[in-house]
């Protein structure tokens, strides 16, 4: 009776804390089971929205990073144009090539008797070529263009085929030069982008680029001694945050073309319109467009080691390589893409000085080429000891074993017949001596 009671008991209160653990957890969500943790992905960049082209009022117009040649902008960019005075970007850069500073250049007759835009030189009139550039580039001297042609290359027409020369060579191949002061010639032309390449490198002529943002000064003059002010005919100059440059150019046929420059935070920006109804509206505003919508990213700043390139006879294997100057990219605001270098190294022996080119460095986007830039040696390489002995054996030396070698092959073929036969017959000589000694040897050896 006692354990019936003790088992209902039991049952009892297992059945009581049954149904007080049913009722604690049904206020409770149930418990899942065990899952891997939930995974935000991130959201691919939103896709900037597409820019709005400035508002110009030229037949043609670019726009593009000074450093690397990057386009922001373009316009009609490769139709072929007259240019007018911006010829004398050109002249100025071949000028500055080939005439140092302090030389003094004299005024023919024929530099004299140029029309139009002029320093009105007279026949004999002496110039440092300091002063010459400037009345080029500030007044736009059309006589001084011929006097600084004459000067550095011998003749107009010579100074010309340098011209077109130097065109090719930077790569504006869609540009035509028939004098060097840009008056009117239906042979006479460019393009906006080879234009905006011509410019690039005349500044980083630094002669040039000190001038061509000058907005007045003086210059000395052996002859006429009251025309000596040179005011630029730039009216974007002084108009622009940033302005420097770069040159104004108008004939009746070309219109109204410029050249400019500006630079703000270190970053410089050329433009081109050919052809504007408002050379200064149209400048400003193609420079707002790149300096608000871009930003400038760098690559590398100059003397930066980029590389290390193999060396062939060296007494190092190796030397490394740098970049002479700022190799930077330019990017929409906003933008963040992946940005790759790619070394192309020349095959390079010993010896080798600092500065000397390497090869290239090309700077993608995205996969998509955007810039070149040389790159060079950080360093001196000389000669292994080994190759500087081959290097200085005199080539007397050779010339003279050579001869030697040629002369015992002569000799040989001369007399080696000759003294053959004699050495031969000596030879068997011998032989039969030794043979009639032993035979009298063996007589006297059977008589005893």
């Amino acid at each position: 009776m006692r354990a019936t009671r003790w088992a209902l008991s039991l049952i009892a209160c297992s059945f009581a804390f049954g149904i007080f653990a049913l009722s604690a957890r049904a206020g409770q969500p149930p418990v899942a089971p065990d899952a891997p943790p939930a995974t935000h992905e991130s959201a691919p960049p939103k896709p900037l929205p597409a820019l709005k082209p400035p508002a110009l009022q030229c037949a043609s117009a670019i726009l593009v990073d000074a450093a690397s040649g990057q386009v922001l902008y373009q316009l009609n960019a490769d139709v072929q144009r007259p240019m007018a005075s911006t010829t004398k970007i050109m002249t100025a850069l071949l000028f500055c090539e080939t005439v140092p500073e302090d030389a003094v250049v004299t005024a023919s007759e024929k530099a004299c008797s140029v029309a139009e835009s002029s320093l009105h030189l007279k026949k004999g009139e002496q110039l440092k070529a300091s002063d010459l550039l400037r009345a080029i580039l500030m007044r736009s001297a059309n006589d001084g263009c011929v006097a600084a042609a004459e000067y550095s290359a011998g003749s107009v027409s010579a100074f010309v085929d340098k011209m077109n020369a130097k065109a090719a060579q930077l790569g504006a191949t869609r540009t035509h030069f028939m004098n060097p002061h840009g008056l009117h010639d239906s042979k006479h032309y460019t393009t906006a982008r080879d234009l905006a390449t011509i410019a690039r490198a005349a500044m980083q002529v630094p002669r040039i680029e000190e001038v061509v943002k000058c907005e007045k000064c003086r210059i000395e003059r052996s002859i006429d001694k009251k025309d000596l002010t040179m005011r630029n005919h730039s009216h974007f100059l002084g108009h622009y945050p940033g302005a420097d440059g770069v040159k104004t150019g108008w004939t009746i046929p070309a219109g109204h073309c410029y050249v400019g420059s500006a630079t703000i935070g270190g970053w410089r920006l050329i433009t081109v319109v050919l052809k504007s109804k408002q050379y200064v509206k149209d400048t400003a505003a193609l420079m707002s467009y790149g300096f608000r919508q871009f930003d400038a990213q760098t690559v590398a700043h100059a003397g930066d080691i980029v590389g290390i390139c193999p060396v062939t006879g060296g007494d190092t294997p190796t030397v490394q390589a740098t970049v002479s100057r700022t190799v930077q990219f330019v990017t929409r605001k906003g933008e963040k893409p992946q940005i790759d270098k790619v070394l192309h190294f020349d095959t390079v022996r010993a010896p080798i000085t600092a500065g000397a080119k390497l090869g290239s460095m090309d700077v993608l986007s995205d996969g998509k080429l955007i810039s070149t830039a040389p790159v060079v040696a950080a360093a001196n390489v000389t000669t292994t000891s080994t190759a500087r002995v081959v290097q200085k054996r005199s080539p007397w030396k050779g010339f003279a074993m050579t001869t030697t070698i040629f002369a015992v092959g002569l000799v040989s073929l001369r007399y080696g017949t000759r003294y053959g036969s004699r050495i031969a017959a000596i030879a068997k000589s011998a032989r039969r001596r030794r043979r009639r000694l032993a035979q009298k040897l063996r007589s006297d050896d059977h008589r005893g």
